[in-house]
């Protein structure tokens, strides 16, 4: 005989989820029980390719270092606006300066000041990230970390990897519980961990492009979605 103790959260009318009150249910078994903990994916492409990129300047002044700084960083954006990115979808995520130096003969030479400005962009339309990244360059964009693909809305996905998840678990249980002289299992716990996500990304060095040249070439291929449920399983005749 096992007893299960599963703690259950119940929301009252007018309360918060900070305000859920817990309770807890008791079930005892009076046959043996199987723990499984199953994970499975599905494959999709991805729909978004997520960046950063920006600018820095070099120069003799902190002022000079940020007024250059300001007007590429405008620029760029510029640019992003222009190719279809919305602003909602334009983040910034640094803007730094700071003193550079360089080392001779144990002695520290003032450079400069360099500053710096880096955003988060999001492209929605994957077909024109080579040619989007090719224009960044033109535009000046000093700096570029990615793409990050993704997709924007992978709740069918997900769906999709739970049902192969729950498919497995049953079928795994049943035989199981057969081999043990029972010709059948009931559900006694589900419980849903986050798997995460397998989304590709990797550092781009940013260059001018010749005019002989192709746009950057990009390969989305495709993401892998998860989801990991562990089961309790009494055996029933």
């Amino acid at each position: 005989m096992r007893k299960l103790i599963i703690a259950v959260l119940l929301a009252t009318g007018g309360m918060t989820a900070s305000g859920a009150m817990a309770t807890q249910v008791n079930i005892t078994t009076a046959n043996p029980v199987i723990d499984l903990n199953i994970s499975e994916t599905v494959q999709a492409r991805p729909d978004i390719a997520t960046f950063t990129t920006g600018v820095q300047n070099l120069a003799p002044t902190a002022t000079e270092a940020v007024r250059a700084n300001n007007i590429q960083m405008a620029t760029v954006v510029a640019r992003l606006q222009k190719l279809g990115i919305a602003d909602k979808d334009i983040q910034t995520t640094q803007i730094s300066l700071n003193q550079q130096f360089d080392y001779r003969d144990g002695q520290q030479i003032f450079k400069g000041y360099q500053a710096s400005n880096m955003v988060n962009a999001k492209l929605r339309d994957l077909k024109k990230l080579g040619a989007f990244l090719d224009a960044l360059a033109v535009d000046g964009a000093t700096n570029f970390n990615g793409p990050t693909f993704g997709i924007d809305d992978d709740s069918v996905f997900q769906a999709a990897a739970r049902d192969k998840v729950w498919t497995k678990a049953i079928s795994h249980a049943r035989d199981l519980a057969q081999k043990a002289g029972y010709p059948n299992v009931r559900v006694l716990r589900i419980e849903e961990s986050d798997y995460g996500r397998n989304y590709a990304s990797g550092p781009m060095v940013m260059r001018t492009m010749d005019a002989s040249e192709k746009s950057t070439p990009i390969s989305p291929g495709e993401l892998s979605i998860g989801a990991n449920m562990s089961f309790t399983f009494e055996m029933v005749k």
